[in-house]
This record gives structure tokens, sequence and C-alpha cells, in this order.
């Protein structure tokens, strides 16, 4: 099997528990795939802003599928993006915040330029939000926002994360809501995937899905590594994700990708 693309998903996946990971040990891994002419694309439902951030060291050297696909930057160039409305945005978001499934006003609105949640919401997930996200703005009332918006991300409390995605999918359209960890869910527009943005990277570099190689935990990894000729699961993966994978290993927080990648003949 000839692997000309990596892919792997980063929270639960590639970084450890502390959504961290070793840089000296990443400098020599991609030097490894560098000369074996293989690509490192970082695949996750972050923000680019905050991806770029994660890497800054390496930011020449690897690829981004962002926002779950909404977004694919290589190097200066933006290949991808794919916006949502803003009307649709003010919809989503006022459909989600009157739910039950939703506590505290826990709604981000993922953006080109920064991110954005309410006022209003809990001191607890202004400091989540702040962990994940670049440039965290707290506004009033999100009609204030100007920007490009890709995403809009909701935290349910995670014994109805499932059921809460199912529900969104139910009563919004044009748009599809994911669940991107035990607490979280992403809401993109319709048709958007990590298989979307590695779709476009396969037709730049005249990659075949056979020549590529995904790692992921969680459903919104699922197109992805459907998409990708090989399908590496974590031992903490979602039992879905496990269930579609050619191959399960260890856990995320002893940095199984990696020591994966280190120990594979390229």
């Amino acid at each position: 099997m000839t692997i000309k693309l990596i892919a792997t998903d980063m929270d639960g996946t590639f970084l450890d528990s502390n959504g961290a990971y070793d840089k000296t040990r990443f400098d020599a891994l991609l030097t490894k795939l560098e000369q074996a002419n293989i690509h490192f694309v970082a695949a996750s439902g972050q923000q680019l802003l905050a991806l770029e951030a994660m890497f800054a060291d390496f930011a020449d050297r690897i690829i981004f599928v962002a926002e779950n696909g909404g977004i694919v930057k290589y190097r200066d160039d933006i290949l991808f993006e794919e916006k949502m409305p803003f009307n649709k945005v003010l919809e989503i978001s006022d459909i989600v915040r009157k739910s039950d499934y939703i506590q505290d006003d826990s709604v981000l609105l993922s953006g080109a330029n920064g991110s954005y949640i309410l006022e209003t919401t809990s001191d607890y997930y202004k400091k989540k939000a702040n962990f994940y996200y670049e440039k965290v703005q707290a506004v009033s009332d999100f009609s204030e926002v100007v920007d490009d918006i890709l995403k809009l991300t909701v935290s349910f409390t995670a014994e109805r994360v499932l059921e809460g995605e199912a529900w969104v999918n139910q009563q919004a359209a044009g748009v599809r809501a994911v669940t991107t960890g035990f607490e979280s869910i992403d809401i993109m527009p319709e048709g958007i995937s990590k298989a979307t943005g590695l779709s476009h990277l396969a037709e730049k570099f005249n990659i075949t899905p056979s020549e590529i190689v995904a790692f992921g935990d969680n459903l919104n990894d699922l197109e992805m590594l459907n998409y990708a000729g090989r399908a590496v699961a974590m031992s903490n993966a979602r039992e879905p994700i496990k269930e579609i994978a050619d191959e399960i290993i260890g856990h995320h927080k002893d940095q199984a990708v990696m020591a994966y990648l280190e120990n594979s003949q390229f």
C-alpha cells in the first residue's frame, strides 16, 4: 500500500490528555514523512486560527483541514472554504438556545477572524471557549458579529449529546450537526465534512483515497475514515468509529498516533 497523505484528528486522537504534543518528536516525524514525500494533515473540528497557533513551528510543513472540513489551507493558500450564510447562523443559534438540551447559552460562532460567545454564558464555558479557540470575543447578541462564520459549536450534557445531535439535524435545514466531543456538537453547512477537505487535497496532489491513512476517535471523523484507504481508530474512540476502522491502536493520552507513524515503514 503506497501512502501519500496522512490525516489525523486532533482532540482525542493526535493530542495527549493536556491537548498538547511533543514538538521535538513531531519535528523528527515530519522529517521522516517529508523524506518519503508524504503529506501530513491536521484534520480537526477546531478553527484554523487555533490550529495555526498549535502548529506555529510547523505551519509551512503541514496542511490544515479545519472546521470539520469547512476550510483547507496549504502554506499560504486557502484551497477551499465554505462559509455559512449569516442569516442561517442566527437562525440556528436561536433554535439551539431555545432547546432544553443546552445550558448557560453555551454557543460559539467560529469565524475567519475570531470566535464569538455570548456575554450571558457561564464562566465555565468562557474558559472552555478560550482553551479551544483563538481570539474569543463576548458579545451581547450574535447579530453584532461582523465576520465570515464557518460553523457553530454547541455544548450539551454528555448524557444527551447524541440525542441533541439528532434533534438539531431534525430541526434545522441546510446544515448538519455532528458530535465532536463528549459534550460538544459542531454545526456546519450541509455536505461539509473532513472528507470534503481531503477530497480537495486529493485533487490538488493527484492522490487517490487508497493512498490516504486517517486517524480518528469521534463521530465527526466518520466520513474521513470511510474516505481514506486505511482507517485507524483510537482505543478511546466511540464504538461506531471502532466498527468501521481497519485497525485500532492505543490511547490518545499516550500519543499512540505518533508512535504508530514512527514505527511504520514508508
